[in-house]
């Protein structure tokens, strides 16, 4: 029989969590001499026991490098891992957990490097959803940064392209907009300048559609002042801001 201490580094966790008795057992002589696991990096208890469970699933080829480090990439939600001896008994583990920008068709999550992850420890946590088909997530996810860096000013709820390129989004203040497939920059920048005059008339964002779809204007589906009124309510002679 042999004991393998857990150990965790965080100061307001105490210093040895468990002692796990491995019975049935005969180690390898490179195996026994590892008694102390250190769990190192910024992740929850739930995924500290996770990465315990994982690898006591391999006890006995704990002095493999590499297959431990196999072991813990095989978890969706480490992004990475290293492993290494301390000597003379301790084999310590630093985990690099995914870090979410964003949900992904309401079943997974997607990373900055734009790959799509799947993770229990992520879910409630206050993200926009992105939605589209699963082989184009690079593609909406650069439509997301391209309405974020258009209106940084905003919260985003949501974007979805659809199959055949069709972007639309929400504002988190309930702002809706159809932007199409073509001429989406451009619509995107008619669509801001709308939002900003609306809200200046004091028209309630919530369920409030401006389908940007049109070469020279908007639509919008509820009574809200004219496009002339739009038009005339600031002097704005960038063309930019043209509607």
């Amino acid at each position: 029989m042999r004991v393998l201490g857990l150990i965790s580094h965080k100061p307001w966790l105490p210093l040895l969590l468990a002692l796990v008795s491995l019975l049935d057992h005969t180690p390898t002589s490179a195996d026994e001499t590892i008694r102390y696991l250190v769990i190192e990096g910024n992740i929850e208890d739930r995924q500290r026991a996770e990465v315990t469970t994982r690898l006591m699933a391999i006890e006995g080829q704990l002095s493999d490098i590499d297959r431990v480090r196999d072991r813990l990439l095989s978890l969706d939600w480490i992004a990475n891992a290293e492993v290494r001896f301390n000597w003379p008994d301790a084999l310590v583990v630093q985990v690099y957990p995914e870090q979410a920008i964003a949900y992904w068709n309401d079943l997974a999550f997607i990373n900055k490097e734009g790959v799509a992850f799947r993770s229990v420890y992520h879910a409630g946590v206050d993200l926009p959803h992105l939605f589209g088909p699963e082989d184009q997530i690079e593609a909406v996810l650069d439509q997301y940064l391209s309405i974020r860096k258009a209106l940084p000013e905003r919260a985003i709820e949501s974007v979805e392209v659809r199959a055949r390129g069709a972007v639309a989004f929400e504002l988190r203040s309930g702002w809706q907009v159809l932007l199409g497939s073509e001429d989406i920059n451009q619509r995107l920048q008619r669509a801001g300048v709308v939002i900003r005059r609306l809200e200046a008339m004091g028209v309630e964002p919530d369920q409030t559609r401006i389908d940007a779809r049109y070469t020279d204007g908007v639509a919008i589906n509820q009574s809200v002042p004219t496009t002339e009124a739009l038009m005339t309510l600031y002097d704005n002679s960038t063309k930019g801001n043209e509607l």
